[in-house]
């Protein structure tokens, strides 16, 4: 893993950069090491997201590791509307690189009522959070991570079938603001790993990802 993870991070290196800059990298901790790479490819793959909070040039330097904590790993039916909403709306359900589950970090904590035949009001009905891999073919669904009012889960990326990005908003004990965070989920080594923004979060237009980019279309 450390090898794949330092190849990521030297391949953006030209053989004619100056070998001072080599050389600061590879001093880096194996932790730092691998917080960049993470941060780096889900900057790439979730760019909407960074630039609507303003994170695409200083990202690298702005996460640092919170917290590691186990996945939840409960497994109960999904609920009994889930299916004609993943028929209706699949673009809310990431699929796996092998297609055998997707990612629901939605449907919790909001209830889909479709307004007419183009239109979904979406609302939201707490403001605690969950997420959740599903597979289709038996309704099982498997809760990975939860969290109360302090956490927003806003959009996710598959890293690959064992590895899954999540970021969005989280508001630390005794602050006030809340911060971008991304949250490494690994289903392999049953391992979260918080990343927080050391800056709150500042969108750099007026709004609210989840209703001005997520949902507005649906």
């Amino acid at each position: 893993m450390a090898v794949s993870l330092l190849s990521v991070v030297f391949a953006g290196c030209k053989p004619d950069e100056p070998e001072v800059k080599r050389k600061a990298v590879s001093k880096l901790s194996e932790d730092s090491r691998y917080r960049l790479a993470l941060v780096s490819e889900a900057r790439d793959e979730l760019d909407d997201w960074f630039e609507f909070y303003g994170l695409e040039e200083d990202a690298d330097t702005l996460f640092r590791l919170r917290e590691i904590w186990d996945t939840d790993e409960l497994a109960f039916p999904a609920s009994a509307n889930w299916q004609q909403l993943y028929k209706e709306h699949d673009e809310l359900f990431l699929k796996s690189p092998d297609e055998t589950k997707v990612l629901d970090i939605y449907t919790y904590n909001h209830e889909f009522t479709k307004k007419s035949r183009r239109r979904v009001t979406v609302k939201t009905i707490n403001r605690d959070s969950e997420v959740a891999t599903i597979n289709p073919e038996t309704g099982e669904k498997v809760r990975l991570m939860y969290c109360a009012d302090a956490c927003q889960f806003e959009m996710a990326w598959w890293r690959n079938n064992d590895e899954i990005i999540v970021v969005g908003l989280i508001q630390e004990t005794g602050k006030s603001e809340f911060y971008p965070a991304l949250w490494h989920i690994n289903t392999y080594t049953n391992h979260i790993r918080q990343y927080t923004s050391l800056k709150p979060a500042k969108p750099a237009k007026k709004g609210y990802y989840l209703q001005d980019e997520v949902f507005y279309e649906l």
